[in-house]
């Protein structure tokens, strides 16, 4: 974050961009460590978890640390996902209103996890270049100049 911010070509804002395990470590990152202008996670898995799934290696919830979360948050995610499942994205929006954040969570029908993914069978066209077009506004609204 640091690093982009120091370049000269740089207006100075960073977001923080994930896909499935990366949508988890760019929401752990956006609030964890403060800085970041803008959130993106594609079909983040277990940023819900329940308390039979914590773990030494996993002790919190990624939930838990949604007070914290600095900047918005974009979330895209399709209706046949298993993980997240549609009940765990509305776990995850439930707890964004309730620490006021600003966000926008899009849910896809007929689109599972990974459907950005041309070259697997889970890709959507449809549903992916919707997605991509919601992405690029996103990122204009809050890291745009």
């Amino acid at each position: 974050m640091k690093y982009l911010r120091s370049l000269p070509y740089s207006n100075g804002k960073v977001g923080i961009f994930g896909t499935c395990s990366g949508g988890r470590h760019a929401y752990l990152a956006a609030c964890r460590a403060p800085g970041f202008d803008a959130i993106v996670d594609c079909w983040g898995g277990r940023v819900v978890m329940a308390k039979d799934q914590l773990t030494p290696n996993f002790p919190v919830s990624p939930l838990e640390y949604t007070k914290d979360l600095p900047c918005p948050i974009l979330g895209l995610f399709g209706n046949d996902d298993a993980n997240p499942t549609p009940e765990q994205v509305n776990q995850h929006e439930a707890e964004l209103k309730k620490h006021g954040k600003v966000y926008e969570f899009h849910r896809y029908d007929g689109a599972g996890h990974g459907f950005f993914y041309y070259h697997a069978a889970a890709y959507r066209q449809a549903q992916a270049v919707d997605g991509w077009q919601k992405v690029f506004a996103f990122l204009e609204k809050y890291l745009g100049v």
